[in-house]
C-alpha cells in the first residue's frame, strides 16, 4: 500500500513538475496557495480545506488524510513603464497571459503521522517590451527587453499530531528556477541567454485547535537560497556597483494565522505574513523593502455541497518610487521597469462544489487594480511610470479516497 501510494504521489508531482510561469501578486510570492485559499485572498494558515494547504503550512496535512489535489491558475498581468517626462514612451509589456500549475498528495501513515508531496509555484515576474522605453541619451542599446524569472518548488512533508489539537509539521523544499533575459537593461544582444539555478530549504509549521470554533497555524521558512547567477546577470549587476549574491533566493517567510467558525456555517479567516525582501542582497541592491501582508477571508456554506468565498490580500509595494536603489543613485521606480512587482490590494472570490462524498471542484477570481509608482522629480528620471494591474482566474479539484 505504501509504495502503491508513494508512486501515486510522484505521478503527481511528475505531472505538474514543469517550471511555473511568472505569478507575481506580493511582490514576487503569490497571494496564496491553493484554490480553496486563492478564493479567500490567500488566506489558510489555519484552514485544512485540501491536500494543497500543505503548501503554505505543511501542519496542517495532518487533517487531510489520503487525498490529491491538482489545480491551474490562468494568470493576466499588465505591465507598462511610462518615460515621457524624460523624452521616453508608453510602452506594455506584450506578455500578458500564463498558465501556472499545481498539484499535492497527502497521505496518513498512522493515527499521529502523515506524509506528503507538493508541487508549486516559487514565484516570479516577466515582462516583454517591444521597444525600449528610453532614450539612447541613458546609454542604452535600443531595441526589444525582457525578463522571465519563473520556478517551482516540489515539498516532501511530513506532518506529527503531538496531541489530538496540536500538530506539527516539515517540508523539505526542492526549488528549481530559470531566468530569461532579453537585451536587459537595453545592453544589447549580449544579455540574451537563459539560466537555471536550484536550491534546498525548509518550511516549518504549527496548527492549533485552541477553543471550541477557534484553530490557530503559524509557518517559518528560512531564505531559500537559490545558486549565484555567475554568468552575464552577475556581470551585469557589477557594472552598477553590485558586489553580494546574485542568486535570486525566496526571502525568509513567516506567518500566523486564524480561523473562526461563526456558526455551523461561515468561517472566518485572517492571515498576517512577512517577507524578508530587504535580507536577499538582488533584491535590496534594487531598492526593495520588506512587506508585512494581511490576508483575510471567509467562507459560507448554504447548503452541504456549496461554499462561497471572499476574499481580501494587501501588501504595501516593496518598491516604492522616490526610495534610493542601485547604491542609492537611481530611483527604484525606473530601476525596477523590467520587473514591476508593485500590486497591492487584491479582491477575491471563490467556490467550491462537491460533486460527491469524495470528489470537490473549486474555484476562484482575483483582481488586483492598476498600481503606479513613480520615480522622485530629484532623481535623474524624473517622472518615470511604472504600472502594474492584474487577474487571475484558477480551477481545479480535490478528491479524498
Amino acid at each position: 500500500m505504501f509504495i502503491r501510494k508513494t508512486r501515486l504521489a510522484l505521478a503527481v508531482a511528475a505531472v505538474f513538475a514543469l517550471p511555473a510561469s511568472a505569478f507575481a501578486t506580493n511582490g514576487i510570492l503569490p497571494a496564496g496557495n491553493g484554490m480553496v485559499s486563492q478564493g479567500m485572498g490567500g488566506a489558510g494558515l489555519a484552514n485544512a480545506g485540501e491536500a494543497a494547504a500543505g503548501m503554505d503550512n505543511p501542519a496542517l496535512i495532518s487533517q487531510t488524510g489520503n487525498a490529491i489535489s491538482a489545480g491551474w491558475t490562468i494568470f493576466s498581468p499588465q505591465r507598462k513603464v511610462d518615460s515621457t517626462s524624460v523624452g521616453g514612451s508608453v510602452v506594455k509589456s506584450d506578455s500578458t497571459m500564463f498558465a501556472i500549475p499545481q498539484a499535492a498528495f497527502t497521505s496518513r501513515i498512522d493515527s499521529d503521522m502523515n506524509w506528503g508531496i507538493m508541487a508549486y509555484a516559487m514565484g516570479g515576474m516577466n515582462t516583454d517590451y517591444g521597444s525600449d522605453p528610453f532614450p539612447s541619451a541613458f546609454g542604452q542599446t535600443a531595441g526589444p527587453q525582457s525578463v522571465n524569472l519563473q520556478g517551482l518548488i516540489l515539498a516532501p512533508t511530513m506532518s506529527y499530531n503531538f496531541t489530538p489539537d496540536f500538530a506539527g509539521g516539515i517540508s523539505v523544499l526542492l526549488g528549481y528556477e530559470t531566468l530569461t533575459t532579453r537585451n536587459l537593461f537595453g545592453e544589447g544582444a549580449s544579455g540574451t541567454g537563459q539560466r537555471t539555478a536550484t536550491g534546498v530549504g525548509v518550511k516549518l509549521g504549527l496548527d492549533a485547535k485552541v477553543a471550541d470554533g477557534i484553530e490557530l497555524g503559524a509557518m517559518f521558512q528560512p531564505k531559500l537560497s537559490m545558486k549565484d547567477h555567475n554568468d552575464y546577470f552577475k556581470q551585469l549587476l557589477s557594472g552598477f556597483g553590485f558586489t553580494g549574491n546574485s542568486g535570486l533566493d525566496l526571502p525568509t517567510e513567516y506567518g500566523v494565522g486564524a480561523k473562526f467558525a461563526v456558526g455551523p456555517n461561515v468561517d472566518i479567516l485572517a492571515d498576517a505574513l512577512y517577507y524578508d525582501w530587504a535580507g536577499v542582497d538582488v533584491f535590496k541592491f534594487f531598492g526593495w523593502k520588506s512587506e508585512p501582508v494581511y490576508k483575510i477571508g471567509a467562507e459560507y456554506r448554504p447548503t452541504d455541497s456549496l461554499a462561497l468565498r471572499i476574499g481580501y490580500n494587501y501588501g504595501k509595494s516593496p518598491i516604492q518610487g522616490g526610495a534610493a536603489a542601485v547604491n542609492g543613485s537611481m530611483d527604484a521606480a525606473f530601476a525596477n521597469y523590467p520587473f514591476p512587482a508593485i500590486s497591492q490590494s487584491h479582491v477575491t472570490l471563490g467556490v467550491g462544489y462537491k460533486l460527491d462524498s469524495k470528489a470537490t471542484l473549486n474555484a476562484y477570481y482575483l483582481y488586483a487594480p492598476s498600481v503606479t509608482e513613480t520615480a522622485s522629480a530629484t532623481s535623474h528620471t524624473p517622472g518615470v511610470k511604472i504600472s502594474m494591474s492584474q487577474t487571475a482566474f484558477g480551477l481545479g479539484v480535490n478528491y479524498a479516497f
